[in-house]
């Protein structure tokens, strides 16, 4: 009896506002947010519960992490944040049923790493919803384009459209199963190719729209890069400018001192030869 491959598991991150799910981005995306390649305006000077959360392509929820993070005034991830969220989600204890089975949960008084808490966060209620239902509903939803599996590719075949040859006829091929009894009739055997066509065409589109998506980002992160190295281009060619200024401006005070100290040095001489002819005038008045 065959099986249907081991599914694999997606990785995504969703973010939470007080009305429910605000944003959905795959764990790619999430990514560059670390990396500060993009930022995200709409979470400026805050503090923000996500959760990490591991799908398999029957859209079901196999592991959930449910943490914060802070964001600078710029709206980029707070260069201090670090944690390992798929060690956590690996490592995380058996939790609810979430429609395909226990789930691997870790969070705010249920993790296994006591030293990541006060970076986590419970769910609860939210406008008198529950947070893993908004998860499971958001999940379900597939905005993020999940491939799914072909159900219909792991359908066993029904007893009666199976045909067996007479028990005489198993070992000679000139008398096997009729052609009559082996072609579909009628519509019926039409069905099925049109469905698995329409399933086909689906998953191709799905197929494209998620290489477009990757297209999208990575130009979308190409052209980050740029301005960042053209950023660094700047910032150093104004390093370099106030260098200079600082250069020219300590070269500046250097030749001041000098002449000060030239000023003071001829000062001082001429105070030492009034100083010799005051004691000269002193001598003679003295004499006299």
């Amino acid at each position: 009896m065959s099986t249907a491959p081991k599914s694999l598991l997606t990785e995504a991150v969703m973010f939470f506002s007080e009305r429910g799910v605000c944003k959905e981005v795959l764990y790619t995306e999430f990514e560059a947010l670390l990396d500060g390649l993009v930022a995200t305006p709409e979470f400026a000077d805050e503090t923000i519960e996500a959760v990490f959360l591991q799908i398999n392509n029957r859209l079901q929820v196999r592991a959930a992490v449910f943490f914060t993070m802070d964001f600078d005034m710029d709206g980029y991830v707070n260069r201090l944040w670090n944690m390992p969220l798929r060690q956590l989600a690996e490592k995380a204890g058996r939790g609810p049923d979430m429609g395909g089975g226990p789930i691997r949960l870790a969070c705010l008084g249920f993790t296994t790493s006591p030293e990541y808490r006060e970076n986590m966060w419970k769910p609860g209620q939210r406008n008198g919803r529950a947070d893993l239902a908004l998860i499971k509903e958001a999940v379900n939803r597939n905005a993020l384009g999940i491939i799914g599996d072909d159900e219909e590719a792991y359908t066993p075949i029904p007893a009666e459209r199976l045909r067996v040859a007479a028990e005489d006829a198993w070992y000679d091929d000139s008398r096997g199963i009729s052609e009559s009894e082996t072609e579909p009739r009628g519509e019926s055997a039409s069905q099925p190719v049109a469905a698995a066509q329409t399933i086909e065409d689906q998953a191709q589109r799905e197929r494209d729209e998620h290489l477009n998506k990757i297209a999208l980002y990575t130009r979308q992160i190409l052209t980050l890069q740029e301005r960042l190295k053209q950023a660094e281009n700047r910032r150093l060619a104004d390093l370099d400018q106030l260098r200079q200024d600082h250069t020219d401006h300590l070269n500046l005070i250097r030749g001041e001192m000098i002449d000060i100290k030239n000023e003071l040095a001829s000062q001082q001489k001429i105070n030492a030869s009034l100083r010799r002819e005051l004691a000269k005038a002193q001598n003679r008045t003295s004499i006299d």
